[in-house]
């Protein structure tokens, strides 16, 4: 009997767009895994985020002593 191997063509920003959250998650953690990023990649909503946090790298000075230690407790907590 043949064998036949249906082609399915799938755009990128469809497949994307319809993927949930844990899917992402999953899809961003292979792009990663397998070396295709380096950088941050996240999900959209993710950007109010990911500026506030760039703002903290640039803003150590800022910080009282229990504000660093909070931040660091946080950290350890989910790292």
């Amino acid at each position: 009997m043949p064998t036949y191997y249906p082609s399915i063509e799938i755009e990128v920003e469809e497949f994307v767009d319809d993927c949930s959250d844990s899917e992402m998650e999953a899809l961003i953690s292979y792009i990663r895994s397998e070396g295709y990023s380096t950088g941050r990649l996240g999900l959209p909503e993710d950007n109010k985020w990911n500026d506030a946090v760039d703002k903290l790298i640039d803003s150590k000075w800022k910080l009282s002593s229990e504000d660093e230690a909070t931040i660091l407790r946080i950290c350890d907590k989910i790292i």
